[in-house]
């Protein structure tokens, strides 16, 4: 099967944008240490394959068994969510940059409140999750 013509709209722009990106990074010269950058691309990497994507497949593995078919978008979206906004407050969270001379670089309880909007986040998945089930049970009853 070939693929439609298309999908060239799509692939052109982004492989221009990769060389517009790797040219700027070998013509950078020392503004960007060449080291620093492929420890945190191939650690990225390595993250991402050896810790985030079977944490992925576990939890969808988990949805797939224990929850019923209605609710599965609902706790999945609220999943990725309450993941991404932890994965952007964790510098904050973990203080990365605190200065203890200067106490209103980071003045407040990001922790607290990360497991406030999480907590808020998925509150909200397990409403919508449980009003999809029951709306999809009323539906088969009819």
């Amino acid at each position: 099967m070939t693929a439609p013509w298309w999908r060239w709209l799509f692939v052109l722009p982004g492989l221009g944008a990769v060389f517009y990106g790797v040219h700027g990074l070998l013509t950078a010269g020392s503004r960007v240490p060449l080291g620093s950058w492929l420890t945190w691309f191939v650690g990225s990497a390595l993250l991402h394959d050896l810790v985030i994507a079977p944490i992925w497949i576990g939890l969808g593995w988990l949805a797939a068994r224990f929850l019923p078919t209605a609710a599965r978008p609902a706790v999945v979206v609220g999943a990725a969510v309450a993941g991404f906004l932890t994965l952007i407050a964790l510098p904050f969270v973990l203080g990365v940059g605190a200065d203890p001379a200067n106490p209103s670089f980071l003045p407040r309880d990001y922790g607290r409140n990360l497991l406030l909007v999480d907590a808020g986040v998925l509150v909200v998945a397990a409403l919508w999750a449980t009003i999809a089930t029951v709306a999809a049970r009323s539906a088969v009853h009819r």
